[in-house]
């Protein structure tokens, strides 16, 4: 059976944005660095005491959602946000495995489940549906802080490279709130801990895409709830206030069409935007709502852009960083080309400026020995000449 129409679109659109947080940080393309106290967008190191990118940073995400709350409206709860996708998913999963009204969330009425579904082999498919979902969903927040590699590690039991103790611990830890989470906190969270939501209900306007409904066909829906039961967040369709927390999922918009169809009649609800309904056209509708749109919030947005990119633009190339290996491997040749070089050397402590010169000579051309294509073998060809010829002068002025 073919999904509803905009049931369709919205799992497309929610998948899409879950496989795109993922990779934004999997790929480089935005991940923040705790040791070195940076951003990396693109390979490209930004420092946190980058002033414009850090405040440009802060204008756009105080900005953006309210640009989205006056326009858009809580599209983003309804078509985008993750919680959203697995708090619905988590519920038709409960509902499939232990009754169609069942409900073990925390802010339901209570523990429901239908008696001949209430069975340990059903409770243990559940939980193991939801620890599963955890384990790979934990990875993400990770990815935005350590690189991929380190993170991948994790896979391999028998890989050095692999996770600290204590951030393996951490990584659990992790699996443990998204599992608590999935389980039985769900759209509680969405409720009384987003702070987007909060902020929609603070801007949210009714030029904002919403939910409608037909007032002239009200003896159509005559005593038919079957909408508000498709409701994720229990509200009525048909009466749906500025301050209520419509997700605009489209599900009851679905459901009415459905049953309408039955009857060879359209359904009573469609998304609207503007408060001009009729029929008025797309470019109207949105003629409208940018007339009305605070532009004084739009300014700051572009301002914040240009700080921003002004901040990338500007910020100074980072110093190359050595890696542990190449450390050690540094470490292994001045021990070698010491021992190697150390009569010049002693002649050199003993205040002898050509055999500093000779000494400098002899361990440039040790390097060169044990590593000749290593970047820095030009300058060691360099300081061989030079060193050379410096000694045979002060050792022609001694004679």
């Amino acid at each position: 059976m073919a999904l509803p129409q905009y049931r369709r679109k919205r799992r497309i659109t929610q998948l899409s944005v879950l496989l795109l947080i993922g990779l934004i940080p999997a790929i480089g393309l935005f991940r923040i660095d705790l040791v070195t106290a940076s951003f990396f967008i693109l390979d490209h190191q930004i420092w946190w005491s980058n002033f414009l990118f850090v405040f440009g940073l802060a204008i756009i995400f105080a900005t953006l959602p309210i640009i989205t709350y006056m326009t858009i409206g809580p599209v983003w709860c309804g078509w985008a946000c993750p919680q959203n996708l697995f708090s619905e998913w988590a519920n038709n999963l409960t509902y499939k495995l232990l009754g169609k009204r069942a409900d073990v969330s925390v802010e339901g009425e209570g523990m429901k489940v239908a008696e001949a579904k209430n069975k340990f082999v059903n409770w243990l498919l559940l939980g193991f549906a939801f620890l599963v979902v955890s384990l790979v969903l934990a990875f993400i927040p990770f990815l935005y802080f350590f690189p991929a590699k380190e993170v991948w590690a994790i896979f391999n039991l028998n890989s050095n490279a692999k996770l600290s103790e204590f951030m393996q611990r951490l990584y659990y830890f992790t699996v443990f709130l998204i599992f608590i989470d999935i389980a039985v906190i769900r759209y509680f969270l969405c409720d009384y801990g987003c702070l987007y939501r909060i902020g929609q209900r603070m801007f949210k306007t009714r030029d904002a895409l919403h939910v409608t409904y037909d007032t002239t066909r009200s003896s159509s829906c005559a005593k038919c709830n079957y909408c508000s039961t498709t409701c994720s967040t229990n509200i009525n369709p048909t009466d749906i206030k500025i301050y209520d927390i419509c997700t605009d999922c489209g599900e009851c918009i679905d459901a009415c069409n459905r049953l309408q169809a039955k009857s060879g009649l359209s359904g009573l609800l469609k998304f609207e935007l503007g408060e001009t309904g009729g029929k008025t056209t797309w470019r109207e509708k949105l003629s409208e709502v940018f007339s009305r749109f605070n532009w004084l919030v739009g300014a700051f947005f572009i301002f914040g852009c240009a700080l921003l990119a002004w901040g990338i633009m500007t910020q100074q190339p980072a110093l190359v960083q050595i890696t542990p290996e190449e450390q050690l491997k540094t470490q292994l040749m001045g021990r070698v080309c010491n021992t190697q070089c150390s009569e010049q050397q002693s002649s050199c402590k003993e205040g002898s400026l050509e055999g500093c010169s000779r000494a400098a000579a002899c361990k440039c051309e040790c390097y060169l020995q044990q590593d000749p294509t290593n970047s820095s073998s030009k300058d060691w060809q360099l300081c061989v000449q030079r060193s050379k010829a410096s000694a045979e002068v002060l050792k022609l002025k001694h004679q």
